[in-house]
């Protein structure tokens, strides 16, 4: 059929329905309603982790040596922290333990020498009670987080803004930069399961030195801690077969990238952050 002729028949039957109406040989015809559809709005749901946290927040940066580059996620319930700052810093939970701490292993460095200095400085032993902490906050949501790691806060409350507390450390910041040097050299000939005993010895050892002589020089201390006297340097001697002009070599290049790291800066109190604009 012609689309004029169709359009006609159309109109005119329009007309027909119209006059039907009007004349009330018949009930009126109600025009049907038309029902459109909803969409469920969708559930929000509490972050399972922080790998989706790319909103961007004011970084934290309450003191010389720290910066923690901070994100969120849409929902607020995921703080992701990175530390871009120059030392370690601590991190535990806000104060009411409304969020918890996971690892975040997308955002921490991958290279074998940075995991085996953290281990290292993790596995040496319980933190002091000195070190600023409260007490009731349990060992599994205490992270130690050393330049370029990260750590993640998840709260399980949609109406719940992810939070933490942290502070900067000065004993965690001179164990894993030692730990650190240490493994550079180390790990390029030995795998990282077999210097860790080396690691870890020379970190305690320099948490001794610092306990011992808490207003030593950076370098003095360092100095100390690779030293002919020293129970790090008996360690590496070991590992190293007893190679003296290997020892030296090695000792001699840790001091000296100790001697470009950053100063190390009295521990501060307890600062917060929260998964918020």
């Amino acid at each position: 059929m012609p689309i004029a002729v169709l359009i006609a028949t159309v109109a005119v039957a329009g007309c027909s329905s119209a006059e039907d109406a009007d004349s009330g040989d018949s009930a009126p015809v109600g025009t049907p309603s038309i029902v459109i559809p909803r969409t469920p709005a969708a559930v929000l749901k509490p972050a399972k982790d922080c790998s989706q946290s790319t909103e961007p927040l004011e970084p934290e940066s309450q003191m010389d040596g720290v910066r923690l580059d901070a994100s969120t996620d849409p929902t607020h319930t995921s703080l992701l922290l990175k530390n871009t700052g120059s030392l370690s810093v601590i991190v535990v939970p806000d104060a009411r333990f409304a969020s918890r701490l996971v690892m975040a292993p997308y955002a921490n460095p991958t290279d074998q020498a940075s995991k085996a200095a953290l281990n290292a400085v993790i596995n040496s032993g319980p933190l002091a009670p000195d070190r600023g902490l409260p007490a009731y906050v349990p060992a599994t949501q205490v992270f130690i987080v050393p330049p370029q790691w990260a750590v993640c806060a998840l709260t399980d409350d949609i109406h719940e803004a992810a939070g933490v507390r942290y502070l900067r450390d000065k004993v965690s910041s001179a164990e894993y930069f030692v730990a650190k040097g240490l493994a550079d050299q180390l790990l390029s000939r030995f795998q990282s399961n077999k210097a860790r005993p080396t690691l870890i010895r020379c970190v305690k050892n320099t948490l001794q030195l610092l306990r011992a002589h808490p207003d030593l020089a950076d370098v003095e201390l360092y100095a100390e801690i690779l030293g002919a006297e020293s129970t790090c340097r008996a360690g590496y001697k070991e590992l190293l077969g007893h190679d003296e002009r290997a020892t030296e070599r090695t000792g001699t290049a840790v001091l000296n990238m100790l001697e470009r790291t950053p100063r190390l800066l009295e521990t501060t109190r307890l600062f917060e952050a929260l998964a918020r604009a």
